[in-house]
């Protein structure tokens, strides 16, 4: 299996070498070397090759990291005639794969779309694997159309064996519903693959009906607001019924509602709503708040400020700020899902990023500055509450750009978060204010982190790095190069 996998590759990667002017691609190597204990920390190589003629791109790729081939991939995209149409095939050659998932076929996805007298036609079909102790193969279908009458728009969507994914398209196209394989370079100790795989395949259960969802969208507007209407029914019968407004203007410059949401079923009726302060430029200052409130609750509880950071350019270098007051903020309802599955804002965690001044959400913990330790007995990681650095850019003597950037950690006040290693009942757990003197150097220091990054010529840049805590001194080295053309 892997040796014919590797095949398929090169003969694709041979193809595209043939039309070398419409060949383009990419070519990142990462590599982490741990200082305490020494040796490999991790390492990841991504290739990445597009052939383009006749409208069309095909594409193959694949990942390698220290346990061998993990993943690789197929896809076309494209036009012909009348019809606009995607497939992605993907495998997991070995055990080292990017997911745990058993060896072999993971999924291959196909999406086609056609307008028909102003109404967009599409239809989706997926064949997965991954169900049960037998690693089971599932397919599934949907059919859907979205058109215009007036100042109203409307889609409708059937389903079998896959979840809905009209609000994904009626909001971003047919792109909405199929597989993103999209790389972040978040800092040079990792070199971390982020993918977005389309809706996976539901293995029905009890269920006669030849569908698995029927889903209406209707999007209009009443005066100021844009009003979508959503109802869903299942092969058990009703789901929901949801009105959603957004973009409320209350005529207010730095106040307005984001978002306002009702949602029916059978016995329940549930509101959810979310508010978004617009502080504008503060001097080069930028606020982060969270306005306290929950679903079904019409009331304000507070505004707080979580987070204050500063960008500035000093004599051609880029200086960095940052205070965390708490990281734990609202992440505001609405941005992709419809109002039923959002139950209003909630609240995630927010932590700096390793290089950059920046903050990053929970779900790139990857990207963010954090100290491994044990606390009581337990181990996981410290996140500073508060950093400075400094970034500064000039061109490189071969061509491209040459920078170096370093960003300091701090413990304010003595006190950092502190996040479990592992899991507890499918969550992290999360200690507040934790004692970190022990772990400090002086002024509450926890780490620096160094990068150095030159351009070799126009298309070809290299990359190293160094991570330094109070706690573990140096921890890692980091080396890495991208080359496009």
């Amino acid at each position: 299996m892997k040796r014919a996998l590797v095949l398929s590759l090169l003969v694709v990667i041979g193809l595209a070498f043939a039309g070398s002017a419409q060949l383009q691609g990419e070519w990142d190597s990462w590599l982490k070397i741990d200082m305490s204990p020494f040796g490999l920390g991790s390492f990841y190589s991504y290739l990445d090759i597009q052939y383009l003629v006749g409208g069309w791109t095909l594409e193959a790729a694949a990942v390698v990291n220290q346990a061998g081939l993990s993943d690789v991939w197929f896809e076309a995209y494209g036009s012909l005639g009348a019809f606009t149409m995607w497939s992605l095939i993907d495998f997991y050659p070995g055990a080292g794969g990017i997911a745990p998932q058993t060896p072999g076929f993971n999924t291959f996805e196909n999406a086609v779309e056609i307008s028909i007298a102003g109404v967009d036609v599409y239809a989706l079909f997926n064949i997965q694997s991954g169900f049960g102790a037998n690693n089971a193969v599932g397919s599934g279908f949907a059919l859907g159309g979205i058109g215009t009458a007036g100042d109203i728009r409307i889609g409708v969507e059937v389903t079998s064996n896959l979840y809905p994914n009209l609000w994904f398209v009626f909001l971003y196209g047919l792109n909405g519903a199929v597989s993103d394989w999209t790389w972040t370079y978040c800092t040079s100790d990792i070199y971390n693959p982020n993918w977005y795989v389309g809706n996976y395949i539901v293995i029905q259960s009890g269920c006669d009906m030849a569908f698995s969802y029927l889903t209406g969208i209707a999007e209009f507007p009443i005066c100021c607001a844009d009003i979508y209407a959503m109802a869903e029914f299942s092969c058990t019968g009703f789901d929901y019924l949801s009105f959603l407004a957004k973009n409320i203007d209350l005529g207010i410059d730095w106040f307005n509602i984001y978002e306002l949401g009702i949602t029916y079923t059978v016995q329940t009726k549930s509101i959810a709503f979310s508010f978004k302060i617009t502080a504008g430029d503060v001097v080069c200052f930028t606020p982060y708040f969270t306005i306290l409130n929950w679903p079904n609750a019409f009331t304000l509880d507070g505004i707080e400020l979580n987070a204050l950071t500063l960008s500035c350019t000093l004599g051609g270098c880029e200086f960095y700020w940052g205070q965390i007051f708490e990281h734990e903020m609202t992440r505001y309802a609405g941005w992709e899902w419809p109002t039923t599955y959002l139950g209003g804002p909630y609240l995630d965690m927010y932590f700096f990023d390793a290089v950059g001044g920046g903050l990053s959400r929970y779900d790139t913990l990857l990207c963010v500055f954090d100290v491994a330790c044990s606390y009581l007995g337990v181990n996981g990681y410290l996140y500073p509450n508060e950093m400075f650095g400094i970034q500064c850019d000039e061109d490189s003597c071969c061509g491209g750009l040459f920078s170096f950037g370093i960003n300091n950690f701090f413990a304010a006040n003595e006190t950092a978060l502190f996040r479990t290693a592992a899991k507890v009942a499918g969550s992290y757990v999360y200690t507040k204010n934790v004692p970190v003197g022990f772990a400090t150097g002086i002024f509450g220091w926890m780490g620096s982190y160094i990068e150095l990054s030159a351009g070799i010529g126009s298309n070809v840049s290299v990359v190293g790095g160094l991570k330094v805590t109070a706690l573990n001194g140096t921890e890692f080295v980091t080396f890495g190069f991208q080359l496009t053309w």
